[in-house]
């Protein structure tokens, strides 16, 4: 008889069950990540079921294995826009100027306009600073993840007692679980959502399925490592992202006219008017690309700017130097309006007369 595959669910895990006229069973780590059981015809799928959960922490090892021998290893340009995602929420790079920002690098997160890493102009200058710089963002972000993660983390341990941190000095591996010293987590895996590092956690301890391993797979081969090239154009310090009307969505690449892309961060939802991703099912409240970001036109019409100072944003003129669009104050202080698409300032009432009623003659 010919070979026969079916496949399972294991968790979370997909595992192919193949069944031929051999008399034992085995399970086998594919290339492509895929988990195979060879067995008899008579293998159930109980019986697979039971091998894969005997031998998880084997399977983890080697899923651990391939992706960390094919990272894709991406190469980012050091130049505002550029994409930068921490714990899976992606930021925008935005130079800013040296007087306004006293650190090298800060991290904007949950404005109307997307998240941004605001990094200093001297230190862009300086790639290997700059690469440093972001490698610590990283490093720091993933330890206050796991301390304010610390209630769960501690039941994903084997022994709670010994610490977990990000180094920014591991080359190799993404994680190491000493049994003295703890477990220790690259700094690009920072870059993961928060579900994809819990389950690369499991499986650095070999303990049960959280997420698809798929996607962590997938997902670690796609980090970005700390490899930067110098900008290709001069930056400008006063210059940040607002593209010409004939360029590309920076986050989706729609081209104007068209559609934004279902998860696309610059989005807005046709509907509220805020940002789009992970909102209504489907397209019913998706909106074209038009050339700018969402709420730039209308800053502009409304005079609201602002500009980055010691203490914080300060609003200001549209000469001013540093001047900027300011989102916060449009989402603050205008209403969304579905039958224009446009954010609209609230209308006054009328003035009514003196006495109360309109027409009166003295």
């Amino acid at each position: 008889m010919p070979t026969s595959d079916r496949t399972i669910r294991v968790g979370t895990i997909d595992v192919t069950v193949r069944t031929s006229n051999r008399t034992t069973l085995a399970v086998k780590v594919t290339k492509s990540g895929s988990i195979i059981v060879h067995g008899p015809y008579s293998t159930t799928d109980a019986d697979a079921t039971a091998l894969v959960e005997r031998r998880r922490s084997w399977i983890y090892r080697q899923l651990t294995h391939l992706a960390d021998a094919a990272p894709d290893n991406p190469l980012k340009e050091l130049a505002p826009g550029a994409r930068f995602d921490v714990l899976g929420r992606p930021h925008r790079l935005r130079v800013i100027p040296d007087e306004t920002q006293g650190e090298p690098l800060v991290q904007q997160q949950s404005t109307p306009s997307g998240s941004w890493l605001h990094l200093r102009r001297s230190t862009m200058l300086k790639v290997d600073e700059a690469r440093q710089t972001i490698i610590n963002l990283y490093a720091e972000t993933g330890r206050e993840w796991l301390k304010d993660d610390q209630p769960q983390t501690i039941a994903y341990r084997l022994n709670p007692h010994l610490p977990a941190t990000f180094s920014t000095r591991m080359r190799t591996n993404w994680t190491r679980n000493h049994p003295t010293r703890g477990l220790t987590l690259h700094w690009a895996t920072a870059q993961l959502p928060p579900t994809l590092l819990h389950e690369l956690i499991h499986r650095a301890l070999g303990l049960h399925t959280v997420a698809s391993n798929r996607d962590l797979s997938d997902a670690l081969r796609t980090l970005w490592l700390g490899r930067l090239s110098a900008p290709t154009t001069t930056v400008d310090p006063r210059i940040h992202l607002n593209p010409a009307p004939t360029d590309r969505c920076p986050d989706c690449s729609a081209p104007p006219g068209t559609l934004h892309a279902d998860r696309c961060d610059i989005a807005r939802c046709a509907i509220t008017g805020f940002q789009r991703a992970h909102c209504h099912p489907g397209n019913t409240c998706n909106t074209a690309w038009n050339g700018h970001i969402p709420g730039e036109p209308e800053c502009t019409e409304y005079g609201f700017y602002c500009r980055p100072t010691p203490d914080g944003y300060e609003p200001c003129n549209a000469d001013d130097p540093d001047a900027m669009h300011d989102f916060n104050r449009l989402y603050r202080d205008c209403r969304w309006n579905p039958a224009t698409q446009r954010m609209t300032l609230p209308q006054r009432p009328a003035p009514q007369s003196p006495c109360g009623t309109e027409g009166h003659q003295q």
